[in-house]
């Protein structure tokens, strides 16, 4: 695997004000197997409140895992802006919504 420090990946809401919900035809369980096992195999804890979200940060070897859900989620959640960064320490997860959205948000990785 090619490590590229420095890489940046960022969905904006596709629907910003779209409805509170996740596009259960996208986010199966076929879809999401085994992607909890991994990501939770690679967080570094604390997550970090932002103002609108959240901050995660995960090992650098968990970037496959945290790219495959951001692809996923930013499907499946269309009201979510979700951003990706590698960098040598860590891979920073960063996702943000509408104030409505930041319950759902808190839920992700409470």
């Amino acid at each position: 695997m090619s490590r590229h420090f420095g890489e940046v990946i960022e969905l904006s809401a596709v629907n910003p004000d779209g409805d509170l919900a996740c596009d259960t035809a996208i986010a199966t369980a076929d879809a999401r197997r085994g992607l909890s096992d991994d990501l939770a195999r690679h967080i570094r804890k604390p997550v970090r409140d932002l103002a609108d979200g959240v901050e995660v940060r995960f090992a650098p070897e968990g970037w496959d895992a945290v790219q495959r859900y951001v692809e996923l989620e930013s499907k499946c959640c269309d009201f979510l802006t979700l951003r990706l960064e590698r960098t040598p320490e860590n891979v920073l997860l960063t996702v943000t919504g509408r104030p409505e959205a930041r319950p759902w948000i808190d839920q992700i990785f409470a």
